[in-house]
Order: structure tokens, then C-alpha cells, then sequence
């Protein structure tokens, strides 16, 4: 019998490394224009640490032992990892602390519940900014990264841990019944949900509100309901307004819309939370949200916001926007650039854009050139001193007055 591979794990050929590959170095470019500067953490480490941020052990790790006895385990998030290192390596850092990851993590198998076992995340965490300008500003590279790594219409759906405490809080929701809320929720148990409010002995009104939360979705005026059951949660659904207001005027308005059954799995979120869906990815292509409360575990209180993208589920919805991966390259193929449009490509160049040059009256093989090199773009001088440019990745043609909008 040939040798075989432990369940839930998988080989990657090269075809399918390559473009993985440069999906990551996409994503990498996009979220160093905002200051997210790469590091890396050990792939092991103390259980100890890995529980203390969990509050608590969890069996969603593998765990093994050090020659002297000590338990270690495979990182199961790069989350935890990254919020130790700025916790104790960046300590002195006057905030706030912008970082990015590329790299794995790795959880075990569940019977009868087949998934990787190997994780291939990339992610940004922003530590020491705790408003909504800082939550709007992650929203925005996540969108802004997933853009750029090929995805053509991402869809980020909105809630808030916060908010859901804050209603339950109103309402008076007791320990027990929250603990068993939140079970049902982590399992997507709709039914469930709505049994144990029912159990719960509330008002009629606020029995309603809360059976209905999880599918409360759409624009900020699914807030209003909760505003008018709930005074006390007022607060927060003007933060959760906030963030929707600020991650606008980042140009992240319609990808964007408020779900309050969004609610992350691991016990260290605190605030705003969310996931990205796209075309082609058959689960959420990036998970994220607020952890005010991570650092503290680790001896150093900030508060803290992050994202991490599945790596592989991007992979797939570049796909299934562009069929099989074309490998296009950011530059553009500009008619004019060797005689009459010279200075605009010198100043394109100079900011960083790549122009292949032809001449004016050379403009018949500038397609056929894109092609036969890769490059995105082409470009062609129009009437009153603009250009129409063809984007050969998604089949549409704008008009643009300078080059350097190319820049990526």
C-alpha cells in the first residue's frame, strides 16, 4: 500500500502553489500601502499560552510534548500568536501597532465533520486603536486586499458581539440561558435559538426581538428596532452606525451590510465581528473582528482588531471570476508612450506604475503585445487630452486622465 497523508491534509501541486503564491503576494502588496508591516511566529507554542487566551483549554489543538514534559501545541490561529508577540516583544511600541501574517494554522480533525486540518491564513491585526475610525479602516483593507488579490465583488456582512451582550443585558437574559444561547449560535442551530428564548421567561416584545436577532440583516435601520425594544443597547447601535459611516466614506459602502448572526466562534471577541463571501468560496473568504480583551491575558491590556482570509477559499473565488488564472500583470501597454504621450508614461513610471511603450501609430498590436506578455492594461490617447483604458481581467474600459490610478 502506498504511503498515505493524515485525513484532513492535502499536497499542493505546482500550478496550484504558484497561483496561491501570487494571490498572497497581491494581498501583501495592497495591505502594505496602509502601513502593515509582515511578521512571523513560531509554529509551536505553549499550550499554556494558547489556553490563557481561550480562557480556558480547548480540544481544537493539536498537542504534543517538549523533551522536558511541557505541553505544546500547533498554532490553531495566527490571532493568539501575533497578540502574544505584540504583547510582549512590542510593548514600548507608542501604538497603534499595524502587523500582517502569511502562513498556517492547524487544527484536528472532527469525526464525522470532514476539514482541513492545515489552515493557510493571511491576515492583519491593528493593536491600540480602540474606535470605530479604527474598525472602519480594517473593513476597508480587508475589502480593499480582497480586490486586489483577484476578487471582483466582495460581500462583508456585519455584527456585533457587543451589541448582542448589550441586548441581552436589557433584557435580562440569565447566565445559563446565554451560555446555551451562544452554544446554538456556534453551531448554526437557528431552531435551537429560538427554543431557548422561548424557555426563557421574557416580556413578549423583547421574546421577539431576541428570537429574531440572529436574522436581523440589511442596511443600519435593522437597528432601529432594537432601539425602540431596547433603550439601554442605544449606544451600541450608534457605534455600529459609526463604523458602517466611517468604512463609507473608505469607498466600502456597498459590499457591506449588517447581520447580526454573524458572531465569531472563539470566546476572545469583543466588538464588531464579520465575514467576507464571495462567488466560488464555499465558506466565508475572510473572518475577523474586535478583541479588546486578548492582550490583557497576555499581561498587556489594548484593544486590538484583526481579519484573517482563508487563503485557499480566495484562491477559489479568483477562479471563478476569471475561469483559469491568467496571471496578469499589473502594467499598462500605452499607444503614444514612445513620441506623443511620453511624459505621461515617464510620470507614471516615476510613481511607481509599469508603461510598455508604443507608438502613436503602432496602436493595431497593443492588444495582441498585452497579451503576449501578461500586462492588464492597455491604454489609448482620446480627444482632449484623455486615455480609454481596457482592463483585460474583468473585460471593461474607463476613462482616465492620468496613469498613475494604476498604481498597485
Amino acid at each position: 500500500m502506498p504511503p498515505r497523508i493524515p485525513a484532513g491534509a492535502r499536497d499542493i501541486l505546482a500550478v496550484e502553489a504558484e497561483e496561491l503564491r501570487e494571490v498572497a503576494d497581491r494581498w501583501r502588496a495592497h495591505v502594505a500601502l496602509a502601513g502593515y508591516r509582515e511578521v512571523a511566529t513560531p509554529m509551536l507554542e505553549y499550550a499554556e499560552a494558547v489556553d490563557r487566551a481561550q480562557a480556558g483549554a480547548s480540544d481544537d489543538a493539536y498537542r504534543l510534548f517538549d523533551e522536558a514534559g511541557r505541553v505544546m501545541v500547533l498554532r490553531p490561529d495566527l490571532t493568539i500568536p501575533v497578540a502574544r508577540l505584540v504583547a510582549t516583544r512590542l510593548a514600548d511600541h507608542p501604538g497603534p501597532v499595524r502587523v500582517s501574517y502569511v502562513a498556517s494554522a492547524f487544527r484536528p480533525p472532527r469525526p464525522g465533520r470532514p476539514r482541513a486540518t492545515e489552515l493557510r491564513q493571511a491576515g492583519i491585526e491593528m493593536v491600540g486603536a480602540a474606535h470605530p475610525g479604527a474598525d472602519a479602516e480594517v473593513i476597508a483593507v480587508l475589502v480593499g486586499s480582497l480586490r486586489a488579490a483577484g476578487v471582483r465583488r466582495p460581500r462583508i456582512a456585519l455584527g456585533d458581539v457587543s451589541l448582542t451582550r448589550a441586548v441581552m443585558d436589557g433584557l435580562g437574559v440569565d447566565t445559563a440561558t446565554r451560555t446555551a444561547l451562544g452554544r446554538a449560535l456556534s453551531e448554526r442551530d437557528l431552531v435551537g435559538w429560538r427554543e431557548r428564548v422561548g424557555a426563557a421567561g421574557l416580556a413578549q416584545e423583547g421574546a421577539a426581538l431576541l428570537a429574531d436577532l440572529p436574522t436581523l440583516s440589511g442596511d443600519v435601520t435593522v437597528l432601529d428596532r432594537i432601539r425602540e425594544t431596547v433603550p439601554s443597547a442605544r449606544e451600541a447601535c450608534e457605534s455600529l452606525e459609526r463604523t458602517v459611516a466611517t468604512a463609507a466614506r473608505h469607498g466600502v459602502d456597498r459590499e457591506l451590510r449588517v447581520d447580526l448572526g454573524v458572531l465569531r466562534d472563539w470566546s476572545y471577541y469583543s466588538g464588531v465581528v464579520f465575514e467576507a463571501y464571495a462567488p466560488g468560496a464555499s465558506e466565508p473568504l475572510a473572518v475577523g473582528g474586535r478583541y479588546d480583551g486578548l492582550a490583557e491575558r497576555f499581561g498587556a491590556p489594548r484593544p486590538a482588531i484583526g481579519f484573517a482570509v482563508a487563503l485557499e477559499q480566495l484562491h477559489r473565488a479568483v477562479l471563478e471570476v476569471r475561469g483559469s488564472y491568467p496571471a496578469l500583470r499589473a502594467g499598462v501597454v500605452l499607444v503614444g508612450g514612445l513620441d506623443t504621450h511620453a511624459e505621461p508614461a515617464a510620470d507614471a513610471r516615476a510613481a511607481g506604475v509599469t508603461v510598455i511603450a508604443l507608438g502613436a501609430d503602432d496602436g493595431d498590436r497593443a492588444d495582441a503585445l498585452a497579451a503576449a506578455e501578461g500586462w492588464r492594461y492597455v491604454a489609448r490617447p482620446e480627444y482632449g487630452g484623455t486615455l480609454a483604458v481596457s482592463d483585460r481581467a474583468w473585460g471593461e474600459k474607463r476613462i482616465c486622465a492620468d496613469l498613475r490610478e494604476f498604481t498597485e
